[in-house]
């Protein structure tokens, strides 16, 4: 069975999750070995040492968001750091109400960063890849 990490490409290296809860922070697990968690810039989630830092680039990160306004202030946050990101992914709820692959790519927009086609991610969840336009 192919996990929800290898739909979107992401097989290893660090990467980076952008998400407010747990459950957001998960919505990649089960993630191979093979990929390095982070959930704070510069930060390893398998790291127990307080001053480790991750030297290697990000690979890959996911925005996970389930409204406009959360979506809008990630970006403000993460963009400048994103534009050198190889792959970037936004995913949100698939039945969202507020929140649409539509309503995403008219704020990535605003940034000057377009999306993709969507991809479903199962269990209530869609994902863009995005890029600089």
């Amino acid at each position: 069975m192919i996990t929800r990490a290898e739909q979107l490409g992401i097989v290893r290296g660090p990467l980076w999750i952008i998400g407010h809860s747990d459950e957001e922070n998960a919505l990649l697990d089960p993630i191979t070995n093979d990929v390095e968690v982070i959930t704070e810039r510069g930060r390893s989630d398998l790291d127990d040492d307080d001053d480790a830092e991750i030297h290697q680039p990000v690979s890959a990160a996911i925005v996970v968001v389930d409204d406009v306004e959360t979506l809008a202030d990630d970006l403000d946050d993460a963009l400048p750091q994103l534009g050198s990101v190889p792959v970037v992914w936004v995913a949100l709820p698939s039945l969202s109400r507020g929140l649409t692959t539509s309503s995403v790519a008219a704020v990535l927009d605003d940034y000057g960063w377009s999306a993709s086609a969507p991809v479903e991610l199962g269990q209530g969840w869609t994902a863009v890849r995005v890029m600089p336009a």
